[in-house]
Parts: structure tokens; sequence; C-alpha cells
């Protein structure tokens, strides 16, 4: 009997490491098959925008362009480089373009994860970490993560400059510590080049969080003859030469791109009054971030959730999560230098985020503007700080850490479910309809039109490029809007040209309907007029 148990728990816990993979790989099968399935039908302007400049890139070559005006970032480094190898290997289908793109960034994701947790000796854990990291778990995770891939560039970002700076923590030869610290300079400096974000995401709470563990080290005991290999002196180090690279980075976006290339900056923004009721909510919509069905800007925009609905009841959940987020961050906070360095890191750099960017977001002038996507960056850190308590918390049994896995990943998988579903049946930016619209136009030999914002790059995209879409401010001037698209459409296009407009937009008189006809409508409301030139 004794043998045959030391057979059977080997068996249990290779079983229970091989459940993780496979937990990881459907996580991300799930996160491809979604954008297959719903990809087309869930698109908005905002994510068809960097499918539009991709090919503009492809065409031009490099990796920004003097021809687009950009948004409110100048990210070098973006999703945009994934979608031109999408549609270099896909040009007849930018859909199919699209789930490549955004199935190789989920794979970067969790591959950064993964690295991460290899640095910081949360191993164990991995893979069901990594593997809920893809998942869209909330509302902004599914929005502008599995969906839309912005953030998930930032998130990447995010991993594997504190798997950098970890692996700086611990005493190595010099050649290798020399060759971490540049790999970790050059990352920081990309990082800054996409702009501001980073810089307050991680690099400033990561040199604050450093700089109080050192100073708790300091007050506890002299540092002693050799206080250069203390983890929080080569810590502090790291996360000083990361601020530094990643404020260069910045620098050469506000200075020498700003000069080249056209979008607008963070200049406008200024301190409002300190607000602690503003930073409770703030902090309110980070936790958010994991499956409560609504923010403040959600609710705006979709509308309230009904609890006794699927996605109500599958989004309580989120409350459980948030509530391990804060249970896993207090009890890291708790255990101090009973842990190992990578693990108090973690939870001090959550901590420093919370504090860093809760000021921030709370007293801006701008506040209004700032929705829970701006603490995506940081949520790879909460998930790694649940992470290190569920592998530190003394536990009996390791049934009992298997079952809290379980049970998390069970958790991820309901809030998900939730998120999707209410997505799918109320889409922020919803053009339903439009794909019909957009078929008919190619079928009819269309190459160019107008439309507003949230129209015109979807059907560039729907229509695989085909038809290039002028954006204007509004349908009755048709004034250009120098906002997510090429440059070049300063000028008006020529030939056989289509307005389209959709439903609710013709409220008021449209001063060139006399030089117009109409071409197709619908029940739906939508209108396409063709200009007569």
């Amino acid at each position: 009997m004794t043998e045959t148990k030391r057979l059977r728990c080997p068996d249990r816990e290779a079983l229970w490491r091989a459940a993780g993979w496979v937990w990881l790989a459907a996580a991300w099968l799930a996160g491809v098959a979604l954008m297959w399935r719903c990809g087309r039908s869930l698109l908005d302007s905002d994510m068809a925008s960097e499918m539009v400049l991709a090919d503009l890139l492809n065409r031009e070559g490099g990796a920004l362009s003097g021809g687009w005006y950009y948004s409110t970032e100048l990210r070098v480094f973006c999703q945009q480089l994934l979608f031109k190898l999408g549609l270099l290997v896909f040009p007849g289908s930018w859909h199919a373009a699209r789930i490549l793109a955004q199935g190789l960034l989920s794979a970067l994701l969790a591959g950064s994860y993964l690295f991460f947790a290899r640095s910081a000796g949360l191993w164990k854990s991995a893979p069901w970490a990594a593997g809920a990291l893809v998942c869209p778990f909330g509302f902004w995770q599914l929005y502008h993560g599995v969906l839309g891939g912005f953030y998930f560039v930032h998130m990447t970002f995010v991993l594997v400059s504190l798997g950098l700076a970890v692996r700086l923590a611990r005493p190595a030869s010099r050649p290798r510590t020399a060759l971490t610290a540049a790999a970790l300079a050059l990352v920081s400096f990309a990082a800054g080049l996409n702009g501001v974000r980073l810089l307050m995401n991680l690099y400033v709470p990561l040199a604050a969080a450093c700089a109080v563990l050192l100073l708790v080290r300091f007050l506890q005991a002299p540092l002693g003859p050799g206080w250069a290999e203390q983890p929080q002196v080569r810590a502090f180090a790291a996360a000083v030469l990361a601020c530094v690279c990643g404020c260069g980075g910045y620098l050469v976006n506000r200075v020498v791109l700003a000069a080249r290339y056209t979008f607008l900056d963070q200049s406008a923004r200024s301190w409002t009054a300190l607000s602690l009721t503003g930073i409770l909510e703030v902090w309110g919509d980070f936790l958010a971030l994991f499956g409560y069905p609504a923010d403040r800007w959600q609710q705006a925009a979709t509308g309230a959730v009904p609890l006794f609905s699927l996605p109500g009841l599958l989004g309580a959940a989120g409350l459980v999560l948030a509530g391990a987020v804060v249970l896993a961050l207090a009890w890291l906070l708790k255990q101090g230098g009973e842990l190992p360095f990578a693990h108090r890191l973690t939870g001090a750099v959550l901590a420093a985020c919370l504090l860093v960017d809760g000021v921030a977001f709370a007293c801006m002038n701008d506040g209004e503007a700032i929705n829970g996507s701006y603490w995506l960056p940081v949520a790879p850190i909460a998930i790694a700080a649940v992470a290190a308590a569920a592998e530190g918390f003394p536990l009996r049994r390791p049934a009992l850490r298997r079952a809290l896995a379980g049970v998390l990943a069970a958790l991820v998988v309901c809030v998900s479910a939730g998120t999707t579903l209410r997505f799918a049946a109320a889409p922020p930016h919803g053009t339903p309809g439009l794909e019909t619209v957009a078929g008919w136009l190619k079928e009819q030999g269309y190459t160019q039109g107008y439309a507003t914002f949230w129209h015109a790059n979807v059907v560039t995209e729907l229509t695989d490029g085909a038809i290039e879409m002028w954006q204007v401010e509004d349908l009755a001037s048709l004034k250009m809007r120098p906002w997510l698209q090429k440059t070049s459409h300063a000028a008006p296009p020529e030939g056989r040209v289509f307005v389209l407009a959709a439903p609710g937009e013709i409220d008021q008189s449209l001063p060139w309907s006399g030089q117009a006809r109409v071409v197709w409508s619908d029940e739906a409301g939508w209108v396409v007029f063709e200009l007569e030139q």
C-alpha cells in the first residue's frame, strides 16, 4: 500500500502540472476562437484603424508613418507591427490577418509572464496565471486586450521589465549582470518611446517600491561590507536604470518624434485638487477590471447589467477575484522579510502602482476621460501577486493548493463567459448591419467614401482594404477629421464617391444632398448616398 501511494503522488502531481499547460493552451485557443467567430461583428474603428495603419506601413516600409494622423500617443512598438505580418501572410483577408496577429500577441503576452515567473520563482503557478492573463476576464481586458490588443503590448513590456529587474536583484557574474542590465535598458527605452504610459504604470512605481524596500532593509540593520550584493540594493539600481532609460525614450518621443509625426500629446494635463474620494473611485475601477460586470464608463456606454441575468450572475465571481487580489496584496505586505525577495518585490510594486497611479488618475484635470483601461498594464502584477500568495501561503496538504488553483481558474472562466456574453449583446461601439452594407458597397465597385469616425475604418477592414474611407467630423460639413487616418485625406477624394450614414446620423439638413442620390437604405437606418461630381 505504501509503495502504491508513493507511485500515485508523483503521478498526481505530474498530472496537475500538465493540467496547467492544458489550461494555458485552452485559454489561448478560446481567445483565437472568439476572434474568429465574433471578430468582424465586434469590430470598431479604434481596432480597425490599427489594421489600416499596418497596411499603410506595409506600403511605405518602416514602423512609423509621416502620412498618418495618430491619436493621443505615438506608439513605436505596438500591435501594428504584428498586423503588418498578418497582412503579409493574408493580404486578401484582413480578418485572417487580425486573427494571426492577435494570436501571436496573446502568445507573446503568455510567454512574457512565463519569463517573469521563471525569474521570480513562481514557476509552479506560471501556466495557470499565464492562462488567466490571456482570458477575457473583464470588460476592458476583452475590449482592449483579447479583441483590440492595444494593452497586451503594454502588459508585455511590464512583465519583461519586471522579470529583468528581478533577475538583476540576484547576485550573478559580471558578464551576466551586464547583459541583463543592457536588456533592461533597451526594453525600458523602447517602452518610453511608446509614450508616458509605462513610466506611470511601472517604472516610477518600481523605483518607489525598491526605494522603500531598501530603506526598510537599512533601518533593520547596517548593510555591511557586501552591501552591493544585497537584493534591495541591486533591485533599486535596476529600478533606477529602468526609470532613467524609460525617461530617455519618452524624451525622444516628445522632442524628436513629435516633430516628425502627427499626434496629440499629454501636455494639456495638469493637477487638480487632491481628492481622497476620487482615489477610492479609481481604485474601484482597478478592482472592477477582474470581471465585476460594470464600472463607471461601461455603465454609461452599454447600460447596467441586470443582476438576475446570466452575465450578471457570472459577473458576481468578479467580486471574489477582486477580493483575492486585495487579500493577496495584504498577505504579501504583512509577511515582509519572511518571503523570498522577488515575492516581496511583487507585492511592493503592486502597492506602489495603486498609490502612484491612483493619485495620478484621480487628480488630473481630465479625470473623466480616464477609464478602467488605464489600469490594464497593472493587471499582470496583480495576477502575479495572487500567484505569489497562493504559492507561499502555508497549507497542510498539496491537494488544497491544487484546489485553490482550480477554484481561481473556474472563477476566471465564469467572469470571462459573463463578460463575453454581455459584450456580444451590447458592444460599446457596435455597428450591427454595417458588415452587410460594406459587402454591398464592395460588390458595387465603390473604392472611396465618407463616414464618421466609428464607421469609417471599419468599412475599410470589412472590405479587406478595397474601400478607402475619409473620416469626417460630421456628415453635414464632410470636414476631414485629423484623427487615425491618412494625412492625404486632407484632400477630398476624386471620382465615384459615396457617403455612408449610420442609423440616427441624418438628424440635420445635408447641404450636399442636392448633388447626391440614395443608392442604399435599409430598415435598420443605414443610408448610402452617391455624390454626383
